[in-house]
């Protein structure tokens, strides 16, 4: 499967932007994109290829999880200079004798075990290592945290994502929880901020900060809300 994704958007809330180099040269950035896949423990690249074309980087070869196949992708795009990352890596797992009907009941007891979760909220259906989610959860991080967790079971080899989120009830009333998680956050001025949310649950942020800091956590309060489904962050850094 052949991933393709730009780089300079937030992956959770620890994700980082990209910060072009118009000076970067294509040996240069692969350097530094060797240099980071070595330094970060978590990632094991020992079967990873990198190549790169203005400065966009095609990772090739084979991992051991979906997980570390993540990683990977994440640790490029930390990469100052990076524009861009295709991901056409094959997840090739050690234990090549997991069943879809073992691998289902595991996903299965992963999601029970989740006290986050109500019971039953989220299906899970298999089809040769590929898994399906399906179901309604309240909170994205609630989404993405099912899919972080799947990740890393042994003999996952992609995951389809297709859970939704709750429809908001008000559109005032999200905005003002997003209004008043602003206010208790030391770092922003929410007088500042301007809040827009859609009935399809896209919340729409404008205005200015200090710093990169302070936009990640205006982001990080409106997908704490429940029924937010998309955020458009353009709030600029003075």
């Amino acid at each position: 499967m052949i991933w393709i994704k730009p780089a300079g958007r937030r992956l959770g809330r620890n994700g980082l932007g990209c910060y072009p180099e118009s000076a970067m040269n294509s040996e240069r950035l692969r350097k530094y994109v060797l240099e980071e896949l070595a330094f970060d423990p978590r990632v094991d690249a020992s079967g990873i290829g990198v190549s790169i074309d203005e400065r966009i980087v095609k990772l090739t070869g084979h991992v051991h999880s979906l997980a570390d196949k993540i990683a990977v992708a994440e640790a490029v795009e930390r990469v100052k200079g990076v524009r861009g990352v295709v991901l056409d890596v094959e997840v090739r797992c050690p234990d090549s004798h997991v069943s879809d009907e073992v691998l289902v009941k595991r996903a299965t007891d992963v999601l029970d075990w989740d006290t986050t979760l109500p019971r039953g909220a989220v299906k899970v259906s298999v089809d040769q290592g590929c898994l399906t989610l399906t179901g309604t959860v309240d909170w994205q991080f609630q989404r993405n945290e099912i899919e972080k967790d799947l990740r890393c079971l042994t003999g996952v080899v992609d995951i389809d994502n297709k859970i939704a989120i709750r429809s908001i009830s008000c559109k005032q009333d999200v905005k003002r929880s997003i209004k008043d998680a602003m206010h208790r956050r030391a770092d922003v001025q929410a007088s500042n901020i301007r809040v827009d949310v859609d009935e399809n649950g896209k919340v729409t942020l404008k205005g200015k900060v200090e710093d990169w800091q302070a936009r990640n956590t205006v982001e990080d309060a409106a997908w704490l809300i429940a029924g937010v489904k998309d955020v458009d962050n353009r709030v600029r850094v003075r």
